[in-house]
């Protein structure tokens, strides 16, 4: 998801703590555009991939090198993370056999980082690449929550998150669909990233722990809190939205 969800067009650096000089950058560059910028927002306490996805990507440095020295592009990358993703969902449908389906999603996940960083090695730092990459996303995201949905039952609570997932994206791809904006401007609470780790523990947790509190397991709890933060956050966005929107237009 630039990438409608949380990155920049395809690894540009990461948030952190304090306004880096990229991010001072980025406001200097709206004043000359001619719109305001925004106060420089510090970074979410709880943007898990913003401040360590680059030093994970840096790990697959090595590999993103070999694989640019063959010729493989991100997309290609991009691509083979999506189908591994799909043919993971297509196992649980199957077999029923969440825990596997979590390993299985864990591996797909790391094609994420490594398009990145076959990106870097390449030079082939693209535009498209981001909205490729972005749009592959979503379908990852839909995609699992449904496939577990199918095992689990859970058809209502797994449309909730996967509608705030979507508008949590779609808040700030309209944003700037009507201002410029820039990335640096937007560290919410409960982003891709962070969306995974939640569901990833809860339905791990959900399996191994036969705790039902209120008579309902782990997994459905994940939905309930995962349903609720991400429209927390849609909502938080387009707060953000409005406050951007009066500021340039």
């Amino acid at each position: 998801m630039p990438r409608a969800d949380q990155r920049a067009p395809r690894h540009h650096g990461h948030l952190g703590p304090q306004p880096s000089p990229r991010r001072q950058d980025l406001a200097v560059q709206s004043e000359h555009r001619g719109y305001r910028a925004l106060p420089l927002a510090r970074s979410s306490p709880t943007v898990v991939t913003a401040r360590y996805k680059p030093l994970l990507s840096r790990f697959f440095d090595p590999l993103a090198k070999s694989l640019s020295r063959l010729g493989v592009s991100p997309s290609v990358v991009t691509l083979a993370g999506l189908v591994l993703v799909f043919a993971s969902c297509l196992y649980v449908l199957l077999t029923k056999h969440l825990l596997v389906f979590c390993g299985l999603l864990t591996i797909a996940g790391l094609f994420d980082v490594l398009d990145g960083a076959v990106a870097r090695a390449s030079g082939r730092v693209t535009k498209f690449g981001a909205y490729l990459d972005a749009v592959c996303d979503r379908y990852v995201e839909a995609a699992v929550v449904l496939s577990v949905a199918v095992v689990t039952g859970y058809w209502l609570l797994s449309m909730v998150v996967i509608i705030g997932a979507l508008l949590t994206s779609y808040a700030k791809a309209r944003a700037a669909m009507e201002v410029p904006i820039a990335n640096a401007e937007w560290p919410d609470l409960m982003e891709r990233g962070e969306r995974s780790i939640v569901f990833g523990v809860g339905l791990v947790a959900s399996q191994l722990v036969a705790w039902r509190p209120g008579g309902h397991d782990l997994y459905w709890w994940t939905l309930l809190l995962l349903g609720v933060l991400t429209h927390a956050t849609a909502l938080q966005r387009m707060a953000r939205a409005r406050r951007l929107i009066r500021l340039r237009s």
